[in-house]
C-alpha cells in the first residue's frame, strides 16, 4: 500500500504479485487466495482510488481527488466481498457452515478443557457454536473494513512524511455518507434475517455499513468541535471510551446516520472552514 501511495499502482501491483506468488510457493494456492482476496488486493485497489482524480478548477490544484467518503465505502465493499467469498470457501450452503463452525469451536473446548479450564456441557457449547456462526461474519467483515483503513492511513502518513505521497492529504472530517445509505443500511438489516447464507451475507455488509456510519459519526464529532475550547476533552473522552469498552461506536453509528439524515454540521455549524473542493 506504501508503494502504491508513495510510487505508483504498478509499483504496488508488482510489489502484489511478488508477494502471492512468494506465498503460493511457500505454502499452497490456499494461501495465495486468501491473500488476495483478503490483504494485497484490496490494499492494492485501495492505493489506486485515492491517486484518481479529476480536473476541477475549484479543487485544489485545479483537481478533486478521490473522497473520503469513496474510499470508506470502497474498503467496506471489499471487506463485504472478502468476507463471503472466505464464506463460500468454508462451505457451499449454510449446514455445512454451521457445521464447520461447531466443529471448530468443540476442538475450542476440548484444548480448553484439556488445559484445565472450566470446560462446557454439550448442550451449552452447541448453542455458543451456533451464536458464534451468526456473529461470525459480521465481526470478519468489520474487522477486515478497520484493518484496512488503519493500514491506508498508515501507509499515508509514512508517504506523506517522505515526500512523495502524489495527493494533498484529505480533510478527514469531511467524510459524510449519502442519504441513500440510510436506506441501504434498512435493507441489509432486513436481509440479515433471511435465512441461509443471504443472511450472513447481509449481516456481514450491513455491518460494515454500520462501522462506515461510525466513522461518520467521528467525523460529525470533530466537525462539530472544531474552533470549540473543550475540543480536545471531548475528543480524548470519545476515543477513549470507544477503544475501552467497545459499544460507543454504535453510539458513533447512530450519530453518523443522524448526521447523514438531518446535516448536523451545517445546522449547528462548528466554527471552522468549510473543506475544500478536493473534500467534497
Amino acid at each position: 500500500m506504501v508503494a502504491g501511495l508513495a510510487f505508483s499502482h504498478w509499483a504496488a501491483l508488482i510489489g502484489l504479485g511478488a508477494a502471492a506468488i512468494a506465498l503460493g510457493i511457500a505454502f499452497s494456492t490456499t494461501f495465495l487466495t486468501a491473500y488476495l482476496i483478503g490483504i494485497g488486493g484490496p490494499a492494492w485497489a485501495l492505493a489506486y482510488a485515492a491517486l484518481l482524480a479529476r480536473e476541477d478548477a475549484a479543487g485544489r490544484g485545479g483537481l478533486v481527488w478521490f473522497s473520503v467518503t469513496g474510499l470508506v465505502f470502497l474498503s467496506g465493499v471489499l471487506a463485504t466481498v472478502g468476507t463471503v467469498l472466505g464464506l463460500l470457501s468454508v462451505a457451499g450452503d449454510h449446514e455445512t457452515y454451521q457445521a464447520a463452525v461447531a466443529t471448530a469451536f468443540e476442538a475450542f473446548v476440548q484444548v480448553q478443557k484439556d488445559a484445565g479450564g472450566p470446560g462446557m456441557s454439550a448442550a451449552d457449547a452447541a448453542d455458543m457454536a451456533g451464536l458464534v456462526g451468526t456473529i461470525l461474519p459480521a465481526l470478519a467483515a468489520v474487522l477486515s473494513m478497520v484493518t484496512q483503513l488503519i493500514c491506508l492511513y498508515l501507509a499515508g502518513r509514512a508517504a506523506m512524511i517522505s515526500g512523495r505521497l502524489a495527493r494533498p492529504w484529505p480533510d478527514l472530517t469531511s467524510l459524510r455518507l449519502p442519504p441513500v445509505a440510510s436506506l441501504l443500511l434498512a435493507v441489509l438489516v432486513a436481509g440479515s434475517v433471511a435465512p441461509g447464507m443471504i443472511g450472513l451475507a447481509a449481516s456481514a455488509a450491513g455491518s460494515a455499513l454500520v462501522m462506515a456510519f461510525a466513522l461518520a459519526g467521528f467525523a460529525t464529532l470533530h466537525g462539530l468541535t472544531r474552533g470549540r475550547t473543550a475540543r480536545p476533552l471531548i475528543l480524548t473522552g470519545a476515543w477513549v471510551a470507544t477503544l475501552a469498552l467497545g459499544w460507543p461506536v454504535l453510539v458513533a453509528a447512530v450519530f453518523g446516520l443522524v448526521d447523514t439524515m438531518f446535516d448536523l454540521r451545517t445546522r449547528i455549524g462548528s466554527g471552522g472552514a468549510p473543506p475544500a473542493a478536493n473534500d467534497r
